[in-house]
């Protein structure tokens, strides 16, 4: 329910592990096999010869030091500053606010604000005191034209979660029409160490 660009990210994770596992490739093969490692050190020799000649031919007028320095560190930076900006705007689309709205009513124009913890109580409230869940949480993501609700509850260990399920999503429509909005809604049932060990309570 954000704006995360999956398809991007699996495409670098994708292309960043190929080159994990080529490189781990090269160093066993380096390590196991002698015929790859000469072969090796001769290409390692021929491209730091290399290396040697253009750092030589760029050799800046009364200097000893090649421009091609200053150029591998703007690239560097520029690629420091990429990586920042694109961990910022990972998952972008989380909000605070699910209903932000100005009325122009007359005589007491003016906005209304409901935050993600007012709902969580109305959802609490309209569930009840239901002994199968141990925990809900609820986040809001700006969606177009209506924000949107993440419902996570974790339920108790042996709880089934079909009835479950059906019944958050009812408690969640219900609050929807008392705030009079709609949008989008995703349960999400996780089970954790809390639903593994939490005590069952029963009814005799």
């Amino acid at each position: 329910m954000n704006r995360t660009p999956r398809l991007l990210n699996r495409i670098l994770l994708a292309v960043l592990g190929l080159a994990l596992l080529a490189c781990g490739a090269h160093l066993v093969l380096a390590a196991l096999s002698p015929g790859y490692a000469d072969g090796w050190r001769q290409v390692a020799g021929q491209l730091g010869a290399r290396t040697n000649e253009v750092l030589a031919a760029t050799t800046l007028p009364g200097q000893r030091e090649s421009w091609m320095w200053i150029l591998i560190s703007a690239l560097l930076i520029c690629f420091i500053l990429l990586t920042l900006w694109w961990i910022a705007v990972q998952g972008s689309g989380r909000g605070g606010d699910y209903v932000s709205a100005y009325f122009d009513d007359d005589p007491l124009p003016g906005r209304v604000e409901i935050s993600q913890n007012a709902v969580e109580q109305a959802l609490r409230h309209v569930l009840g005191r239901r002994h199968d869940i141990i925990s809900i949480g609820v986040s809001v993501w700006v969606l177009e034209p209506q924000a949107g609700l993440r419902i996570k509850v974790q339920p108790r260990k042996g709880t089934a979660p079909g009835p479950l399920g059906r019944d958050v999503a009812r408690a969640a429509q219900l609050v929807q029409q008392s705030m009079g909005v709609s949008g989008p809604v995703v349960v999400y049932l996780a089970v954790g160490t809390r639903s593994r060990f939490a005590r069952v309570e029963r009814v005799l």
